[in-house]
């Protein structure tokens, strides 16, 4: 009796404190830990530590503790997904977006070494190299595999590249000794995040499983496409309102450069357009080839000629303060 009480108590202290972290964390879910050891499992918690919390628990605990969590209506649901073709899973607890705490699991990625008799989802490839290992024994077990060696410096080299285990077959004995003797890890553990309860709502694999990096692309390409839009309908924003005023005046400086008018700011430019269009002129006449002429070296202005020219010059200015780029606009 005092034993069935002992079980019991272990129980109910547990439903009680998956409740509770369901109640104190924003983002409840469910990791698959195929293939993950104890020691692993370990490790990713202490690395985790105060950003996830990690609980292992049957399966009737679970959804004993579930059914007594208050203030998340529906986290319940995520049962359905815990099914015996997910495997051994565990509950994940954090504060962190489902999103991103998947994110965390994906990059904590680790490899081990493949067990006798462990099916595998990818080729093993064993890399032509030094393997290290001094002759003896291991070349016979090498060549055993199918890797083909030479003896070069003392130690066993591959020759070639070998695939020792395909995908989809068991690992036997031989091969686990030599990928042991090579220390080479093919199974890829992480804890996969395949269900998450956040906000009200149960999150699936394949909605936590965003590629980041595309997201980003698309919302910078939405962006220079609403940039352009915003221009093209010359709808003033902070985000286009340098490169409307550039185009304004570039708008009008072509403009004004047409129009039957004189504007100082723009002399340079008229100068060179009727230079441009005397030389093509020229050169249709002539059949010379359209050169510039160099410029005339300016001989030093006397004093009688600099006030000569001062009266005029003072006109000048005077008739180009009623003009200038203003004069388009009215």
């Amino acid at each position: 009796m005092s034993q069935a009480r002992t079980v019991s108590e272990d129980k109910l202290q547990a439903v009680a404190e998956i409740a509770g972290l369901c109640e104190a964390y924003h983002t409840v879910g469910f990791v698959r830990v195929v293939k993950i050891g104890s020691a692993k499992i370990a490790a990713l918690r202490a690395k985790l530590r105060g950003t996830a919390v990690i609980r292992m628990a049957k399966k009737s605990v679970i959804e004993r503790a579930l059914e007594k969590v208050s203030g998340k209506p529906g986290i319940a649901a995520i049962m359905d997904r815990f099914t015996e073709k997910t495997g051994p899973s565990a509950l994940v607890f954090t504060n962190l977006p489902a999103i991103k705490i998947r994110k965390i699991f994906d990059e904590n990625r680790a490899n081990v070494r493949a067990k006798i008799g462990e099916v595998l989802d990818k080729d093993v490839v064993i890399a032509a190299g030094n393997t290290k290992l001094p002759p003896g024994p291991a070349i016979t077990e090498l060549n055993n595999v199918g890797l083909q060696t030479r003896m070069q410096d003392g130690t066993i080299w591959v020759t070639k590249d070998c695939v020792v285990v395909k995908a989809g077959q068991a690992v036997d004995s031989k091969v686990a000794n030599v990928l042991t003797k090579l220390k080479v890890e093919p199974v890829e553990v992480l804890l996969d995040l395949y269900v998450a309860y956040e906000n009200g709502e149960v999150l699936d694999k394949e909605m936590l499983k965003i590629d980041v990096e595309k997201f980003k692309s698309m919302f910078l390409a939405a962006h220079s496409h609403a940039l352009k839009l915003s221009i093209e309908a010359g709808i003033v924003t902070p985000e286009n309102a340098r490169i409307l005023i550039q185009r304004a005046f570039s708008k009008a400086k072509a403009l004004a450069m047409k129009l039957p008018i004189i504007i100082p700011e723009l002399m340079r430019e008229y100068l060179a357009r009727a230079q441009a269009e005397a030389l093509a002129v020229n050169a249709r006449i002539t059949g010379e080839p359209l050169v510039a002429p160099a410029a005339p070296a300016q001989a030093p202005a006397s004093k009688d000629d600099s006030k000569k020219k001062t009266e005029p010059e003072e006109e000048e200015k005077k008739e180009e303060e009623s003009s200038g780029l203003g004069d388009l606009f009215g």
